[in-house]
């Protein structure tokens, strides 16, 4: 299908929803030229030695440490925007985990990518009596009436991989934003592009249109940094959104087709990929084309390690449901959390480091792609539990 600076899941050095890909449908294109210096085999020839900025590297602990003893026993409501995507059941496995560890149940209700899904499963929280509510890549304005219901019934809300780290109007005590550090993938993706390229890339970018998060992190994130960073380089756009995935192989033929000096292809999100390296075998451009994407999924990386793909920036999906797990903890305490104090890790993953890890789901799920810091102890010891 969702979800910076060093402050809030984004880290200082740059101001850097998931959707579900369907099957795309099959194009018939003749090849077209190659662009003019295209590297043989880009995929598979390894972008050098990609070093983890050490900014991106650690979960530092947050805040102070916290009596959460009161709260055991609670339920808290966590409403993803659609539970289908593999990214959500990697955040809520971690989110379980963690408030498990203090005697708290985490509830799933799918949002169903529908605002009526969404609210109807604030208002079964609501009747509940949830302790809290945590709404993964869903912006408050998607069912706003039915989130003003629960912030009127005092129930604390944590919208993840939000846009920034504002709330409506009234909802300050009770509510909290955590921003998305897409941005902050999407800048380090540009920098190993303009590297790559030496300045002179050209590239077709993939809008995601699903939410005004993904619009953000493409429009500041991708294009406008692309932009004001690399004056010898070129964009071209296409849009796409979870419901059209299936038109997206025919729409970036036609681009390549349209633009043989393409050199790179930067779909915004991991779930969009598999379309695209479609378009691009069927126009034997595999030799001629490099694919950068974000978000670090297991199918990501292992395009990368096939050479199907160049890059992948990924996040530690983990840490961040952890991280989310601590911000709702002092929520329902009544503490005002600073979303700033978090970080969610970032690695850029390339040929040249990809034989380091372990690609499998348990692999994905323990958070060690991105980080080697025990956040589960840090947290555990934050909140004086076993």
């Amino acid at each position: 299908m969702n979800h910076t600076s060093a402050r809030g899941q984004q880290g200082r050095t740059y101001r850097k929803p998931l959707t579900i890909v369907t099957a795309a449908a099959a194009i018939s294109l003749l090849a077209a030229c190659a662009p003019t210096g295209s590297t043989q085999n880009p995929s598979a020839s390894g972008a050098g030695v990609v070093e983890q900025n050490k900014e991106y590297a650690s979960v530092p602990a947050p805040g102070p440490a916290i009596n959460v003893s009161a709260l055991k026993g609670k339920t808290v409501y966590w409403i993803p925007i659609t539970s289908q995507a593999p990214v959500f059941s990697v955040e809520q496995a971690a989110a379980t985990e963690a408030f498990a560890a203090v005697g708290i149940k985490l509830q799933l209700c799918d949002g169903e990518a529908n605002p009526a899904a969404v609210a109807k499963c604030v208002n079964q929280a609501i009747a509940a009596k949830a302790g809290g509510i945590i709404s993964p890549s869903i912006p408050p304005e998607f069912a706003q009436q039915a989130y003003n219901s629960a912030i009127a019934a005092g129930i604390p809300l944590e919208f993840v991989n939000a846009k920034d780290a504002t709330v409506p109007a009234g909802w300050e005590k009770l509510a909290a934003s955590f921003p998305s550090n897409f941005v902050d993938q999407a800048k380090i993706n540009d920098d190993l592009i303009i590297k790559d390229s030496d300045g002179k890339a050209n590239v077709l970018m993939i809008k995601v249109t699903d939410s005004s998060v993904t619009t953000h992190a493409f429009d500041v994130g991708m294009k406008k940094y692309l932009q004001d960073t690399c004056a010898g380089c070129t964009i071209d756009t296409v849009e796409v959104g979870s419901t059209t995935v299936s038109n997206l192989a025919a729409q970036v033929s036609a681009a390549l087709v349209k633009n043989p000096n393409i050199g790179y292809v930067y779909p915004e999100f991991d779930s969009f990929a598999a379309p695209v390296v479609q378009a691009i075998r069927q126009l034997n451009k595999s030799s001629s084309v490099k694919v950068v994407t974000m978000l670090g999924q297991l199918d990501g990386l292992q395009r990368v390690h096939d050479g199907a793909a160049f890059a992948d920036t990924g996040y530690s999906l983990a840490a961040l449901g952890w991280n989310e797990s601590d911000i709702m903890l002092r929520l329902m305490l009544g503490k005002t959390p600073n979303v700033e104090a978090y970080r969610t890790p970032i690695r850029t993953f390339t040929s040249s480091n990809i034989g380091n890890f372990e690609l499998t789901q348990a692999g994905w799920q323990s958070g060690k792609w991105t980080s080697d810091d025990d956040f589960r102890a840090m947290y555990k010891k934050l909140w004086s539990v076993g």
